[in-house]
């Protein structure tokens, strides 16, 4: 298991932060990012930072249901313990890399699909993967353009023996330990499989220093990493942020996909969208509900009343009340109207036997 689940919709909503010592590197470099995050929050001179279109993550526009909650659930009580309703509320995130409240989300789940690739890969075998620091000569990189610095890197990835890596690129660096204020200054990290060259060796023949800052032995270890290097990468449209190469890129390492719908525990029907209504009968559920609840507190979204705008919900910071809001949202309308089809049919299905449990018989061909 990832220190990030490995539903990453769940990654979104759960992110429980570690108690730091600061007993070796891995936990410095853990409050590090946590530093990175905030200054992307909060300093003004992230969003003033610009090289080849690149930007500093967390600096563009949010979409009105970014970071607000939806009620998913199945209304199936026929099938659910004591005839409950089942409930997963969720916080929306748009998962972009430039979006003001979802960026963090966006790297939990890119750190997350990475730490995925790279153990699958490592499986079995006799090296870890190492955080490698690659600069290049700064006056030249400045004034070169992000598919020359590409160039230069393959060329560079070559003289040190570099073949099965990740890389992200930073296009800046900052000038005061707080790391508020960026500065132009492209270079490049990589996560290495492998052996790499003489350090020295290697900067007489390309003229770029070359540091390595340690092997990462373990799966957390991993995804620390990738998600500090993710925190302040150099972020553009149509350009990835992390790329992979040689044996674990995409074209040679097929991954196991995460799963992009959830489906009831009870009953593996797909989740649909509810609205969270007052009750008489029940006390209304926490917005970060989880699992059985009284039936009578939701109503089911029907996707072809308010023009398909979706209910999301909004709670208040200084008490635990919530207030509905419909927003449109074209993922998640899609979502319903894919998986209707199939409730409706199940539904049916059980409606038609005179016992329940007859569902859930085996046919008797199951037999001979």
């Amino acid at each position: 298991m990832y220190p990030a689940l490995t539903q990453s919709n769940h990654v979104e909503q759960y992110q429980v932060e570690p108690k730091f010592t600061f007993n070796d590197e891995k936990d410095i470099q853990l409050t590090n990012y946590q530093n990175y995050v905030l200054q992307a929050q909060s300093s003004k001179h992230w969003k003033e930072a610009e090289f080849e279109g690149f930007h500093l993550v967390g600096q563009g526009e949010y979409k009105p249901y970014c970071m607000k909650w939806v009620s998913w659930g199945c209304n199936n009580t026929k099938q659910h313990p004591k005839g409950k309703h089942y409930a997963e509320h969720q916080i929306k995130s748009c998962k972009v890399s430039h979006c003001p409240k979802c960026f963090e989300s966006w790297i939990n789940r890119q750190a997350n699909r990475s730490t995925n690739r790279f153990s699958t890969f490592a499986a079995g075998k006799k090296f870890n993967f190492r955080h490698i620091l690659f600069s290049p000569p700064q006056e030249k990189a400045k004034s070169m353009s992000y598919p020359e610095l590409k160039k230069w890197l393959a060329h560079a990835m070559k003289v040190a023996n570099i073949q099965t890596c990740a890389v992200v690129f930073h296009p800046f660096r900052f000038q005061d330990k707080k790391k508020s204020i960026p500065y132009v200054s492209p270079h490049f990290h990589l996560i290495v499989y492998g052996k790499i060259t003489n350090t020295t060796e290697f900067h007489n023949k390309t003229g770029w220093i070359i540091k390595n800052k340690g092997d990462l032995e373990t799966d957390v270890s991993i995804f620390n990493c990738t998600r500090y290097l993710l925190s302040h990468a150099g972020v553009r449209s149509k350009t990835h942020a992390l790329r992979y190469l040689g044996d674990i890129s995409y074209r040679k390492l097929k991954v196991e996909k995460e799963p992009n719908s959830y489906v009831c525990p009870y009953c593996d029907l797909p989740l649909t969208i509810f609205h969270i209504v007052k009750s008489t009968k029940s006390r209304p559920p926490p917005i970060d509900c989880i699992g059985l609840w009284e039936k009578d507190c939701f109503r089911e979204f029907d996707p072809t009343q308010n023009d398909g705008h979706i209910p999301f919900y909004q709670k208040d910071v200084d008490s635990d009340t919530y207030s509905e809001e419909l927003i449109y949202s074209f993922e998640d309308l899609l979502s319903v109207e894919t998986n209707l089809p199939k409730i409706i049919e199940r539904k049916a299905e059980i409606n038609q036997l005179k016992y329940i449990s007859g569902f859930n018989c085996q046919k008797l061909s199951a037999f001979c």
